[in-house]
């Protein structure tokens, strides 16, 4: 069975929480509830989002109040919402998350997203700001849908993004 992260909240991982992918752009955190709360009561719902647009990245993660519910979901077959096809999976609580240190400020945030997406899907990236200056601090935190993804990069500390050198370490 194929089992996704946790995603970033931290959230103990015992059986109740669901990654939910191929999310139409339109679904919002409601529409999730509804449909899912027919399974058992929804506790919480993350719709991961661009950080940089505030759209959709078609995917969320979904917490249950009881884990028989995330159970009752994936016996249940397919699922369809707001027109589209969705996948669950059962979260697992290993996240493949990674620190980017020596950001310099010619490396944009779309940059970062661009060069590591190459290596696999991510599920979050987080990109601190100084509030103070109102700049992008030198650091992000980038979490992947594999562990693996994350275990590879981590394996080359230094990489190099539009010819800057940047360090990765694990998160």
């Amino acid at each position: 069975m194929s089992e996704h992260e946790n995603g970033d909240d931290g959230a103990k991982n015992d059986g109740r929480k669901l990654f939910i992918g191929g999310l139409s752009w339109e679904t919002k955190d409601q529409g999730l509830k509804d449909y899912f709360g027919k399974y058992g009561e929804v506790e919480a719902v993350n719709i991961k989002t661009d950080p940089n647009t505030g759209r959709s990245r078609g995917f969320c993660f979904l917490v249950f109040k009881e884990a028989s519910a995330v159970d009752a979901v994936m016996e249940a077959g397919n699922h369809v919402i707001d027109g589209k096809k969705v996948d669950p999976k059962k979260a697992k609580a290993r996240t493949g998350k990674i620190f980017v240190g020596g950001l310099k400020p010619e490396i944009t945030n779309e940059d970062i997203t661009a060069y590591f997406s190459e290596f696999g899907t991510i599920v979050d990236t987080a990109i601190p700001m100084d509030k103070m200056k109102n700049e992008r601090k030198g650091f992000c935190f980038i979490t992947f849908e594999e562990e693996a993804v994350a275990k590879k990069l981590i394996a080359t500390p230094k990489q190099t993004i539009k010819g800057i050198e940047v360090d990765v370490k694990k998160a």
